[in-house]
């Protein structure tokens, strides 16, 4: 892998967990944390849209709106939280009105912030081919924790050594809307050839 695109991510998967990266691959994916969903239902009507360059969920769970960079407006369910994490985070990164993402839908201390710009002034400098490894659509998910106020998630995404890499992402109920916060609290799942316990994404074609 280029080293570019290796910075990036390490740099990404401190911040938002944009992929978790392993020598060794295994035939399996670990299990949700006691307490999690061991399954759940995807976004009603999903399709992914090509926006900024790479491909963002659009359902009847969300987002309803979007005004400029905020997609917004997510139905107050497990789907709705999926699709704004996914939204929300890969936006931070890849549009360049983000600062006003961070204001606004995006839940990190003074500290995380300053990553998150390190790493969008990082993935500016990708390459067309560097840039798509790094932004790569989710393929399946699995909720580790939900609950009406808190939902911490895996995203399986495409791996260039094959079998799949692991997005950790987290989404907060602030009264009104799913935003993204940045710190999921969630462990590292190694690469694997296998997706056990997860639900795979279909969008509206039946793809």
């Amino acid at each position: 892998m280029p080293v570019a695109v290796t910075a990036v991510l390490v740099a990404v998967a401190s911040i938002v967990a944009i992929v978790v990266i392993r020598d060794q691959p295994h035939d399996f994916a670990t299990p949700p944390a006691p307490g999690g969903l061991t399954t759940t239902e995807p976004p009603r009507e999903l399709e992914w849209k090509l926006i900024n360059g790479i491909r963002l969920p659009f359902s009847e769970d969300g987002p309803a709106q979007v005004d400029g960079p905020r997609a917004h407006g997510y139905t107050h369910t497990p789907q709705g939280a999926l699709v704004a994490a996914w939204q929300i985070a890969t936006r931070v990164l890849t549009d360049a009105r983000y600062e006003q993402l961070l204001g606004t839908q995006v839940r990190a201390d003074l500290g995380q912030q300053q990553q998150v710009r390190n790493a969008v002034t990082q993935a500016r400098n990708l390459t067309a081919d560097e840039f798509e490894v790094a932004f790569r659509q989710p393929v399946a998910f699995q909720f580790a924790t939900y609950t009406s106020m808190f939902a911490r998630i895996y995203f399986a995404v495409p791996s260039v050594k094959g079998g799949y890499d692991f997005v950790r992402r987290a989404a907060l109920w602030d009264g009104t809307d799913w935003v993204y916060q940045v710190d999921s609290g969630l462990p590292e799942l190694p690469n694997s050839t296998g997706l056990t316990g997860f639900t795979t994404f279909q969008d509206r074609a039946g793809r």
